[in-house]
């Protein structure tokens, strides 16, 4: 268990060093991240400009360090929506059973039939390239792991002794959702969370990639892959390094919500 709490620690140490660097990426920048400098431009890395420049003059560090910012608000702010959508769902779900939950559970099912990212990439084919349309696309496809677990846990936990006593007390069904079953759903909410945000940042980046999410001037951590395909072979460090940030990032908070199943996790 020592062993457990230990690489918590280790990983939560990493996450919380890799979101201060998109808290305070701004001031840590070196360089205006749009600041463009036509005669600097495609620099290779050196030590006026550790990362190199871009296509327009841009240093990528900068870009990279102020890109952080965006990546991970758009990444926790979907999550967000996600999670309590789909929780309460599934919650309402699991518990009233019946008809309701047949309904719900269908609709759920017909999404799940549907790859996440290849449905999302149809939603804002649809909608437009854009901020706004790709939280929506996202949001939209991404609440249902949620609402199955959130409704198989519910659909447990209603039949439980503690519940029929809550009823017999004469506690409403709204109190017993927040005070009883909710509690212990959170748990299994925040490891799903946790794993999804390193998914979440992958398919941010696939679909600025794309040039479907985030647009230019804006410096975000996909898009600046997407600027930086044109230039592979002469530039690849605009690539590497901004594909080096979404790796680390991925793997830090993959590894993250790996040790906090191992402790939160009851079955552990």
């Amino acid at each position: 268990m020592r062993r457990k709490w230990m690489r918590f620690f280790l990983f939560l140490f990493l996450a919380i060093l890799v979101l201060s660097v998109a808290v305070w990426g701004n001031r840590l920048a070196p360089w205006d991240p749009l600041e463009t400098d036509f005669e600097a431009k495609l620099m290779p890395p050196g030590r006026e400009h550790w990362m190199g420049t871009d296509n327009v003059g841009r240093d990528v560090f900068s870009r990279i360090l102020c890109g952080a910012r965006n990546s991970f608000a758009l990444t926790f702010l979907i999550i967000a929506l996600v999670s309590v959508l789909g929780t309460w769902i599934g919650m309402v779900s699991g518990y009233f059973g019946g008809p309701l939950d047949t309904v719900l559970m269908r609709v759920t099912d017909i999404l799940l039939a549907f790859p996440d990212t290849v449905f999302a990439i149809a939603v804002v084919g649809m909608l437009g390239p854009g901020l706004k349309n790709t939280v929506t696309a996202l949001s939209f496809v991404w609440w249902t792991k949620y609402a199955r677990m959130a409704r198989g846990l519910a659909g447990v936990i209603r039949t439980r002794d503690y519940i029929v006593q809550a009823r017999f007390g004469g506690a409403g069904t709204l109190k017993i959702l927040v005070c009883y079953v909710l509690p212990n759903i959170v748990p299994q909410v925040i490891i799903m969370a946790a794993l999804d945000v390193g998914g979440m940042m992958l398919a941010l980046a696939g679909l600025s990639f794309l040039g479907l999410a985030s647009q230019p001037p804006a410096p975000e951590w996909g898009y600046m892959l997407y600027e930086g395909k044109s230039y592979m072979q002469t530039a690849p460090w605009i690539m590497i390094f901004a594909g080096l940030a979404i790796f680390v990032t991925v793997v830090v908070f993959n590894l993250l919500g790996d040790s906090l199943r191992d402790i939160l996790d009851p079955k552990e």
